[in-house]
């Protein structure tokens, strides 16, 4: 009987070891001419990236939608492909010969630059962990330190040895750089000042040194030959060799995101070991390709391995029982929602800081006994304590300085341009760009003095008691200490997703209605005015706009600042979120004075076979025949008509938006019957009727985009509407606005809908 139980329990033990790491094949990507030299996710698995040897660079996004390609001179065969670890580029050596560096912008698949260092064959390139700088490894007996300097990546160093160079790796924090190769040394240099220095070499091993492999976060690497892999350590800054494995490796070799296994090729098969202190070994084989595996990477959140062979296909595995990186771990946290800055700051020491911090109870699996609202609740408490350790080293990172009355000082990164016409100075901070809204003569003087100035921004506690929302960003003039209001495309602080304008009216003074003539015999005529504005620019399976983030975020500002409007933004909102945006919306309780506006900016199509219109969500599927993806206007028409808002104004700046309503309506209603009455008695005429109007931006057709930073022209005219600011009577009005709109090309559409009634308007009164 005991060894029945003794063999049950070995049986139960081998079965949780086997469940500690499994495998199944996810998708197979294959048919290309040429083997698959190199394949990676990017650091929070938004792009995926592989090289052909015919010289051809693919990038799909995060849906398998390929969103770049790019064939350079055939006979320089696959090259090699590395992610900044902000996810903002990636480096593809080979670009259009053997020797030179393409950098690619990521948001927009722009080659930013071209890399010109080598005179050979790179066999393979690196970002450093805090991604400022690149190092690549070549046949002609160098590798090159590339660092960034304003915008662009300049060499920094470059070392000489005696044979071809094949590998490099920075250590985890990128104190120490490694390289090997034919000369069958590695090589450990140190930085000391911003420069690589030669600190120690360990001897000629046997073979040639193929590749060589920092641990995620010790000091530990491995190198790799042909019948070996050797494990070694720093210690006092020398090589210290630890322990070695017997095997064969085909060419690369590459730790997972915590350490504990390693991938590469073995002939035909992708090999894992599994590594400890003590030893490594053989942990799985996995014979699937059919011919020569180059070798295999770890998607930092371990849920993905990926390999890539000379059978002309590279295969994605779905994996269980490993571990994610500790910066996936924040990521997780964060549901996904962080800056560019935030991405920037999370170096190993600031990501160990925070997760060292958190209460354990927070991060903690799901208890049975625990239901999904306590779950989600805990989740909730768990983002607001990582997002104040995030927002604490951003402002630590980025020097930014308290000051009085709960603001923050910020610095400027530089200068982007001004344009004229709008008098808009665009400018850069904390890793996004901003508009500034600038007279002539103010942004002269700013130009040659930016580098004294800053911005502010107001810094409150959020209802949490943890974190803050930052907001009302403004630039104090280095000279007339004038304040000027900034409008970013990206809060850096805190993702705008979510995010609700911090100048919301919610109570109008008596002081206010009173100055502005707005009241009469005691009845408040004003109602409360809404705005809800979606704006979209980043699409999972669609190009990216430049526009409708800056576009919405203007009119968002104008109508705090100079409307009695309350506004919310929603940045780049899935087709839920929307939905569920809106009907939060059908859920208010309105007065018959209250008006709302409904502002769309971004994509929009329409379906010849359906003949129906669509707004395109940021999820929306390209290759969704039904359309079930996507806000049809049907859909849209309905929700909104629904709202128990007696004044509803939508707007929408999309394509094929005039097909919004199947009879396109564009004569606009005159005013002048009511030119000479009181303004009291004009609002209260007009708030009798129940309205439901549109107002797009085109009809049946494309409407431009418009250059980057400077408002799609239907905006641009829409924003001029509002700052004319109702002219002499301070009150705007639908016909107002048309005014402005009209001459746009293509022709802007106006109409009502749903249960709009004869003889009703949408005003909108200034402060």
């Amino acid at each position: 009987m005991k060894k029945l139980a003794s063999l049950l329990l070995l049986v139960v033990c081998i079965q949780v070891y086997a469940q500690e790491f499994t495998y199944k094949e996810k998708k197979e990507l294959k048919g290309y001419p040429d083997y698959i030299m190199d394949s990676k996710f990017s650091p929070f698995r938004n792009y995926f990236a592989l090289t052909i040897g015919n010289n051809t660079l693919e990038i799909y996004d995060k849906n398998w939608k390929k969103i770049f390609n790019h064939q350079g001179n055939p006979k320089s065969v696959g090259g090699h492909i590395s992610f900044s670890p902000d996810e903002k580029y990636l480096a593809y050596a080979k670009y259009k010969s053997d020797n030179d560096i393409a950098i690619i912008r990521l948001k927009d698949r722009k080659v930013i630059q071209v890399l010109n260092g080598h005179s050979h064959i790179i066999n393979k390139i690196e970002f450093s962990h805090n991604g400022r700088y690149l190092a690549s490894a070549s046949s002609d007996e160098t590798v090159c330190i590339w660092e960034w300097e304003n915008e662009q990546m300049v060499l920094l160093q470059k070392f000489l040895y005696e044979d071809a160079v094949m590998g490099v790796s920075f250590n985890y924090n990128d104190e120490y750089l490694l390289t090997s190769g034919y000369d069958k040394m590695v090589h450990l240099y140190k930085n000391n000042n911003d420069k690589y220095l030669l600190y120690d070499t360990i001897p000629p091993l046997k073979y040639w040194v193929y590749d060589v492999c920092f641990h995620p976060s010790t000091n530990e690497f491995v190198a790799s030959s042909q019948y070996e892999v050797r494990r070694y350590n720093i210690n006092k800054q020398k090589i210290v060799f630890n322990d070695s494995l017997k095997i064969r490796v085909n060419r690369s070799i590459k730790y997972n995101s915590t350490g504990e296994y390693l991938v590469f090729g073995k002939n035909q098969d992708v090999v894992i070991l599994k590594v400890d202190e003590d030893n490594i070994v053989e942990y799985e084989s996995i014979y699937r390709h059919s011919d020569y595996v180059f070798g295999g990477t770890f998607s930092d959140d371990g849920l993905f391995l990926t390999s890539f062979s000379s059978d002309k296909s590279s295969i994605v595995w779905e994996l269980t029982g490993v571990e994610p990186s500790r910066k996936s771990l924040i990521t997780d946290y964060m549901d996904g929602e962080l800056t560019s800055a935030q991405k920037i700051i999370l170096t190993s020491e600031v990501i160990e800081n925070i997760l060292n911090k958190l209460d354990k109870k927070l991060t903690s699996p799901r208890d049975e006994f625990e239901t999904s609202i306590q779950y989600s609740d805990r989740r909730e408490k768990l983002k607001s304590e990582v997002s104040a350790q995030l927002q604490y080293y951003t402002e630590k990172h980025f020097n930014i300085n308290s000051m009085s009355g709960g603001k923050v000082e910020i610095p400027i990164e530089r200068l982007v341009g001004y344009n004229a016409d709008l008098q808009i100075y665009k400018i850069r901070f904390l890793e996004t760009d901003a508009g500034v809204k600038l007279p002539v003569e103010d942004a002269k003087s700013f130009k040659i003095n930016w580098e004294k100035a800053h911005l502010q921004a107001n810094k409150i506690l959020n209802k949490d008691g943890v974190s803050y929302e930052y907001s009302n960003f403004e630039l104090i003039h280095p000279l007339s200490k004038k304040l000027f209001a900034v409008t970013p495309v990206e809060n850096p602080f805190h993702s705008m997703k979510k995010r609700r304008a911090i100048n919301v009216q919610k109570d109008r003074s008596e002081s206010d209605i009173q100055k502005s003539e707005k009241k009469v015999n005691g009845e408040d005529i004003l109602g409360v005015d809404r705005a809800l504005i979606f704006a979209t620019n980043i699409y999972d399976s669609f190009s990216e706009l430049v526009n409708p983030v800056i576009d919405a975020s203007t009119i968002s500002e104008e109508l705090q600042s100079n409307y009695y409007v309350q506004t919310e933004l929603l940045i780049n909102p899935t087709l839920k979120e929307a939905i569920e945006k809106i009907r939060e919306y059908a859920k208010l309780e309105y007065s018959p004075n209250d008006n709302l506006l409904i502002f769309f900016a971004g994509h929009g199509i329409y379906d010849e076979v359906f003949k129906e219109g669509y707004v395109i969500s940021r999820d929306s599927k390209s290759d969704d025949v039904a359309k079930t993806s996507y806000l049809s206007h049907s859909n849209l028409r309905t929700m909104v008509n629904n709202i128990p808002c007696k004044h509803i104004l939508l707007v929408m700046d999309v394509c094929f938006g005039g097909t919004f309503d199947p009879i396109i309506a564009s004569k606009s209603r005159a005013a002048d019957m009511y030119t000479e009455v009181t303004n009291e008695e004009f609002i209260q005429r007009k708030k009798k009727y129940k309205t439901r109007l549109y107002l797009t931006s085109g009809g049946k057709e494309y409407v431009p985009d418009g250059r980057p930073g400077h408002h799609s022209p239907f905006a641009r005219k829409f924003l001029e509407a509002m700052r004319n600011y109702g002219g002499s009577d301070g009150i705007l009005t639908i016909n107002e606005i048309i005014q402005y709109v009209e001459k746009v090309e293509p022709q802007p559409r106006f109409g009502e809908f749903g249960n709009n009634e004869p003889g009703s308007d949408f005003i909108l009164l200034v402060k």
